[in-house]
């Protein structure tokens, strides 16, 4: 008779905690797929699971219904780290006039995720609402490194500011400044960079490629001067860059620029022929197409009104058609300037070629360019390659 009364027993708790399980499950299901109908009812049959009380006090909050706090509340108690309902019921107590209360909540989750990324964008906008400028501006500078959150934040603390660049400068950190020059690059907002980026001089050196990124965005905006200071500031070259094609071309700055696209042309540095050091730039035609080739130039400065001569090396090897190549120099953005080499075309040894010109009193830069007209032959797809070294930039005394 023991024996079954102690059957019945551990049978009767196993069908009672089998149906408490399906009831649990049922309910995890729900929260699981947000199957919610948010009701007074349901609130309170679902009371000991955090996130469908904070799905409730969400609901309430879009309602604008005081419920919302107790909601909120009630999340927390069963999971004293949901950040997600702390953050809501701050901004609930804020929007019922309960400021210190927020601010005190606010700063309770600040503090317990001072390192951690996931809720930093929602306490940010928070501590700008509730006036605490000290924690916005603390987590504006936590966020700017993190590369998915940099331009969000950026916008955020420009508006914050109105624009204006001195107070964000006094705002941010040194190690971000130089995300701020690139945002304000990327919005094109030339006169803004110009302090951001003495300031970022004043405070250490800028790296290479910041370097690059900048004088570029200045050549754009035919900022000459400023862009010539710095680029001889931080790189010690006068005259041509990578005049020998020493190092591998940029394309930005005042370095070479070559933007050929397609299969007919091909571009390399070689060390196999060269005039002087250890590099020369090939230029290969396939025979396949009447190029109208512009695409390897370099902006170089200039002071008007100065005399300069450029020398260059180049052979080649089997250039066909009548069109060949030559090199051009040109006023970069205005005319005035113009004056060209004579056309390579053919097999060559390595020959030493050299163009002078003025700058008028208005130019501040010339292009020197590799060109080659289409030609109007029968023959007229252009085979053959070309190399070219040994580029010279040099200011010339005229004689009195």
């Amino acid at each position: 008779m023991g024996t079954l009364i102690k059957k019945v027993v551990i049978t009767a708790v196993i069908v009672v905690l089998t149906g408490w399980l399906l009831n649990y499950a049922w309910h995890l299901r729900q929260i699981r797929y947000k199957k919610y109908t948010f009701t007074t009812e349901e609130a309170k049959r679902l009371r000991y699971f955090a996130k469908a009380q904070y799905a409730h006090g969400y609901q309430a909050w879009i309602e604008n219904n005081a419920a919302a706090t107790a909601y909120f509340k009630q999340a927390i108690a069963h999971d004293v780290f949901y950040m997600d309902a702390w953050l809501k019921l701050a901004q609930t107590e804020a929007s019922m006039g309960h400021m210190d209360k927020a601010r005190a909540i606010l700063k309770h989750t600040d503090h317990l995720t001072a390192q951690v990324l996931q809720w930093k964008w929602p306490q940010t906008l928070l501590a700008l609402e509730l006036g605490m400028d000290e924690l916005f501006l603390r987590n504006v500078n936590y966020l700017i490194p993190h590369p998915h959150m940099t331009k969000n934040t950026l916008y955020l603390l420009d508006t914050y500011y109105n624009g204006k660049v001195s107070a964000v400068i006094n705002a941010l950190h040194p190690d971000n400044l130089e995300a701020y020059l690139t945002w304000l690059i990327r919005w094109n907002r030339l006169d803004d960079t110009l302090p951001v980026w003495g300031t970022i001089t004043e405070t250490g050196m800028p790296d290479h490629e910041g370097i690059l990124r900048y004088v570029h965005f200045l050549i754009s905006n035919n900022y000459i001067t400023k862009a010539r200071k710095i680029w001889h500031t931080h790189t010690g070259i006068v005259g041509m860059t990578n005049a020998g094609f020493e190092t591998e071309i940029t394309g930005r700055g005042f370095d070479w620029r070559q933007t050929v696209r397609g299969k007919n042309v091909e571009i390399h540095r070689v060390r196999s022929s060269t005039h002087k050091g250890l590099y020369a730039l090939q230029i290969s035609f396939l025979g396949q197409e009447n190029n109208h080739f512009h695409h390897l130039f370099q902006i170089v400065p200039v002071k008007p009104l100065h005399s300069y001569r450029l020398t260059y090396a180049w052979r080649s090897r089997e250039i066909t058609t009548d069109q060949g190549l030559f090199v051009e120099i040109y006023s970069y953005g205005h005319k005035g300037v113009y004056t060209k080499g004579p056309m390579m075309r053919g097999t060559n040894k390595w020959n030493t070629t050299s163009i002078e010109c003025t700058p008028p009193k208005w130019c501040q830069a010339i292009v020197v360019r590799l060109k080659r007209q289409p030609s109007r032959r029968f023959d007229r797809n252009i085979a053959g390659t070309l190399w070219l070294d040994d580029f010279r930039w040099e200011e010339v005394k005229k004689a009195k």
